[in-house]
This record gives C-alpha cells, sequence and structure tokens, in this order.
C-alpha cells in the first residue's frame, strides 16, 4: 500500500513539471507579443500626430495675414517645431522640411520608428527600412484673387 501511494505522488510530480515547463516556453512568447502590440500603438499614435502636426504647420503659413513667402515659411517652421516637441513616443530623431511655393505650404516631417529588437532583427534582414516620412500641403489663402473672382462672378448673374 504504501508503494501505491508514492507512485501515485510521483505521476502528480511529473504532470506539474509538465506544466512548468510548457509555461517556461509560452510566456517569453506572450510577452513579446504584448510588448510588439504596445509598441505598435504607440507607433500608430505616433503617425497621427505627425500627420496632423504637419497639416496644423501648413495651415499656420497660409494665413492672409502674411505677406511674403519668407513669413509663411517663418511661421510654417515655427508650428513645425513646437506642434510635435514632447509628444512622440515610439520614434526618434525627428526632423521637419518646410517648402513655400506660390500655391501652397508643404510640410514634411521624417523620423526613425524605434521599435524593440530593430537593431537586432536589421543585422539579419538588411533590406529594412524603419524610417517614416510624413508629408502635408495646404493651399495658400490669395485674397485679392477670391474677391477679384466673386466680383466677375458677380458681375456675370443678373440682379
Amino acid at each position: 500500500m504504501f508503494r501505491c501511494i508514492e507512485l501515485h505522488n510521483t505521476e502528480k510530480k511529473r504532470e506539474s513539471a509538465y506544466f512548468t515547463v510548457e509555461a517556461a516556453l509560452l510566456f517569453p512568447m506572450v510577452l513579446l507579443f504584448i510588448i510588439l502590440m504596445i509598441f505598435l500603438a504607440f507607433y500608430s499614435y505616433d503617425r497621427c500626430v505627425l500627420e496632423q502636426s504637419a497639416y496644423e504647420a501648413a495651415l499656420f503659413g497660409t494665413g492672409s495675414h502674411l505677406d511674403s513667402a519668407k513669413a509663411s515659411y517663418d511661421a510654417s517652421a515655427e508650428a513645425a517645431a513646437q506642434l510635435v516637441k514632447d509628444r512622440l513616443f515610439a520614434v526618434q530623431n525627428v526632423e521637419y522640411r518646410v517648402s513655400v511655393t506660390s500655391d501652397a505650404v508643404t510640410v514634411t516631417y521624417s523620423c526613425e520608428i524605434n521599435m524593440p529588437f530593430i537593431a537586432w532583427l536589421g543585422e539579419y534582414i538588411e533590406t529594412l527600412d524603419f524610417s517614416l516620412e510624413v508629408r502635408r500641403e495646404a493651399p495658400r489663402i490669395r485674397p485679392v484673387r477670391a474677391i477679384r473672382g466673386y466680383r466677375i462672378l458677380n458681375g456675370l448673374i443678373p440682379q
């Protein structure tokens, strides 16, 4: 009878050992998956912030109160620098470029995505490019042309 109880306890120990081994193999994979999902959420947030900030900075340079392209450039460049300051999590080395033409103001953000294991993965896959470029454009407001166009249309419509 003593022998039977001893065998029964040994089987329970073996069974609990299987769960320990399985957990030791499964836990790191689950943890890695959770960390990558969190960083994916950070990346999505940062991309939305960059897109919105690029368009908003472009809009700063399209105001009717700005007389010259230099004033438009300065307004957009200042806004581009301030709008993303201390708001990004998963990107690094953020740079911006502002381009002003007679028709539009374009703001472009360039940055690198800072994800876990990227440097390690880049050693094995050479074609990986973890950089992000966001470009948004806003048309420049020309109040003189809008007023002239309105007067022309107003003259064509009989009263």
